[in-house]
C-alpha cells in the first residue's frame, strides 16, 4: 500500500484536533477544570471543617443552591495563622471567569496575571483583588451565611 499526501494530512488531523479541541474548551468552560470542591448549604449556612488547613493552604470551593445558582470562593490560611475568605472573582476579570489560582502565599489572577499576598484577602481593595466574603469562625469550623455566598452571584452568571 502507498502512502499519500492525503494520509499524512488525515494523521495530523487526528493527532492535533484532540489537542486543540481541549485547549479550547479550557479557553471557553475554565470552570469545568479547576477542580473546586462542591459544598451546600443547611439551614441557611455553609460549613466547612478547617481543621487540616495548614498556614499557606488555599481550598477552592463552589456552591451551587437550589435556584442553580453557582459561585465560586476560597479559603485559605496565611501565614500568621488567620483564615482569608473571598470569591473566586474580582470586579475587573470577572466576565471572563477564570478566577485565581494559589501560588506560595500568593494568589494569581488567571486573567490578568496580577498577584495579591494571601494576608490581604480580607480587606479587600478592588480592582484586580479578590472580593472577600463575610465570615465567621467558631473553632475549627468557617461559617458563611448562605446569602452572603449569594451576594456574589453576579461574578458567576
Amino acid at each position: 500500500m502507498r502512502v499519500r499526501p492525503v494520509h499524512g494530512l488525515v494523521l495530523v488531523c487526528l493527532l492535533v484536533l484532540p489537542m486543540v479541541g481541549w485547549a479550547l474548551a479550557r479557553e471557553l468552560f475554565p470552570e469545568s477544570f479547576t477542580g473546586h470542591e462542591r459544598v451546600t448549604a443547611e439551614r441557611g449556612e455553609v460549613r466547612l471543617d478547617l481543621a487540616g488547613l495548614e498556614r499557606g493552604d488555599v481550598r477552592f470551593y463552589r456552591y451551587l443552591n437550589p435556584g442553580n445558582q453557582e459561585v465560586r470562593f476560597f479559603v485559605g490560611r496565611d501565614r500568621d495563622g488567620t483564615v482569608q475568605v473571598a470569591f473566586d472573582a474580582n470586579e475587573l476579570c470577572f466576565k471572563q471567569k477564570r478566577g485565581y489560582q494559589s501560588e506560595d502565599g500568593w494568589l494569581v489572577c488567571r486573567k490578568c496575571d496580577k498577584a495579591f499576598r494571601l494576608t490581604e484577602v480580607n480587606a479587600g481593595g478592588g480592582g484586580c483583588q479578590p472580593v472577600p466574603v463575610a465570615h465567621r469562625l467558631e473553632g475549627e469550623t468557617l461559617v458563611l451565611a448562605e446569602d452572603d455566598v449569594l451576594v456574589g452571584w453576579r461574578y458567576f452568571r
